[in-house]
């Protein structure tokens, strides 16, 4: 258990992000090449159930959260360990892949479950069983599926108390980047040039903002729903903010 608690993210961490900062700076560019997913049967099996279920512009949300993670990591917390090709690496990119599977047309009306809770208890189940993405290879050992289902149910748990996984803190870092442009000082730009031009965002902002806004109108419960300003963040980021040059 000690030797999985390194290798699939389970370190603890602060929830405040003030807290732990960067071990190095400023972030050097990074080009995409560095950034690519890793190969796994079990990486290569979750890519193509996700390319299968979630839109194209989800889809390609999941690849920019992979690489921004990687970008913060690697450039600025090497005591993590996410190198290339390590098994952090293909568990970071199993929780990006499937961190908003919740959110698909098909998931979000067929469940009374806030979208992330129903996408960590469907990932635990799907890394496990082969059966669940139609075949293919590659099987999560239960620490590995547990440390991702752990990080997909707290993605929106952005809050300054207590304690969050590693895994957890990079899903925070990716998805708050690039849904609303927090934590740019974390990624050089250009890293940023680079991870939009491979997966382009054109759009996406509009298209979280309408589906937070689904999820709130069918359940008001919702765990999104503690995020308070959250659709105007959205819309910010898009218009004036980090991430509006590229919609």
């Amino acid at each position: 258990m000690t030797d999985n608690v390194a290798k699939y993210g389970l370190r603890a961490v602060s929830a405040d992000q003030e807290k732990g900062k960067p071990e190095m700076s400023p972030p050097k560019p990074l080009s995409f090449a560095t950034l690519t997913p890793p190969t796994t049967p079990l990486a290569r099996r979750i890519d193509t159930y996700c390319k299968a279920k979630l839109p194209a512009d989800t889809y390609r949300h999941s690849l920019r959260v992979y690489s921004y993670g990687c970008a913060i990591a690697r450039e600025g917390y090497p005591s993590f360990g996410l190198t290339p090709g390590s098994t952090l690496d293909e568990t970071w990119f199993c929780t990006a892949m499937l961190h908003d599977i919740g959110t698909t047309p098909e998931h979000i009306k067929s469940t009374r479950l806030s979208y992330e809770f129903w996408a960590g208890y469907h990932a635990l189940d799907l890394l496990q069983d082969t059966r669940i993405s139609g075949g293919g290879d590659g099987v999560a050992e239960r620490d590995q599926a547990e440390s991702i289902a752990e990080a997909i149910i707290r993605h929106q748990d952005v809050q300054p108390l207590g304690q969050i996984t590693l895994l957890t803190r990079l899903i925070h870092w990716g998805t708050l980047l690039d849904n609303i442009g927090a934590g740019a000082e974390l990624v050089d730009p250009k890293t940023i040039e680079n991870v939009v031009e491979a997966n382009p965002r054109k759009g996406w902002c509009g298209c979280f903002k309408r589906t937070v806004e689904e999820e709130k109108q069918i359940k008001p419960y919702a765990m999104v729903s503690r995020i308070e300003g959250f659709e105007d963040l959205i819309q910010k980021n898009a218009t004036t903010g980090l991430m509006s040059k590229y919609e």
